[in-house]
């Protein structure tokens, strides 16, 4: 009985052998039914240069090597970004922002300005007004009216912000 199955299992593992190499091959080998490729065209050879002169061969030489792409120089934004250093700086940053007509809207650079910058309570703030509680209301006014969109009222207290941060 022993005999029987110890036969057994190396015939088993013979044709698993046999089977795991077989596959691979078949299936490089694909479907042998099927018509085999066109075989591609090769295009001829292009023509011999003719022979050039020494002083044509060094032109050719510096005319086969490609130039160098020059690279691009980064444009500048045309959108102002970031908030400037110092609370006269950040008025009249706000102030050319303000002369555009239609008045641009307050929750882009306008707000970057008065809410991290004017109104920040933070010494490493790059404008802050903080200490001061009347040139502080004037600036809420500020951003009050700049919400609502009043031209008028926006350049106005601009102006009075402008002549007591000097």
């Amino acid at each position: 009985m022993r005999a029987k199955l110890v036969t057994f299992g190396f015939t088993a593992a013979a044709i698993l052998a046999l089977v795991l190499q077989a596959s691979p091959q078949a299936i490089a080998q694909g479907n042998s039914n099927k018509k085999a490729a066109p075989a591609k065209k090769v295009p001829p050879p292009p023509p011999p240069k003719p022979a050039a002169t020494p002083a044509a061969a060094g032109q050719e030489t510096m005319a086969a090597k490609p130039k160098p792409k020059p690279r691009k120089k980064r444009k500048p934004s045309m959108a102002m970004a970031g908030v400037p250093m110092g609370v006269p700086a950040c008025l009249q940053h706000l102030t050319k922002m303000a002369e555009k007509d239609p008045l641009i809207d307050y929750d882009g650079h306008p707000s970057e300005i008065i809410n991290g910058g004017l109104l920040w309570n933070d010494p490493k703030s790059r404008c802050s007004i903080a200490s001061d509680e009347a040139t502080r209301k004037k600036v809420v006014e500020l951003s009050v009216a700049w919400r609502a969109k009043n031209a008028a009222t926006v350049r106005s207290i601009l102006q009075d912000l402008s002549a007591t941060a000097r």
